[in-house]
């Protein structure tokens, strides 16, 4: 059976994790929107909290993985939940 995740701690922290991987990789805003071909805006309010986490799309989920060079499960704290 799988483990209860609260939707909650993802909303609040996707933001953040995004922010904490474009900057350990050396990347601003607007160098990781040309890499996932998004716009340095949908970063912006993503890391800001303005974008709701839980209504990202999967498509901007993979661009951004894609851009950072990371999986989906980490962008989504998914290895950290695993334990």
């Amino acid at each position: 059976m799988a483990p209860e995740i609260s939707s909650t701690v993802m909303v609040e922290s996707i933001g953040a994790r995004l922010r904490r991987l474009r900057q350990l990789r050396g990347l601003s805003q607007l160098a990781l929107a040309e890499r996932a071909g998004l716009r340095q805006h949908t970063i912006s309010q993503i890391e800001s909290g303005t974008r709701d986490g839980r209504h990202i799309v999967l498509e901007t989920a993979i661009r951004l993985a894609w851009g950072l060079g990371t999986s989906i499960d980490t962008l989504a704290g998914m290895p950290e939940l695993r334990g």
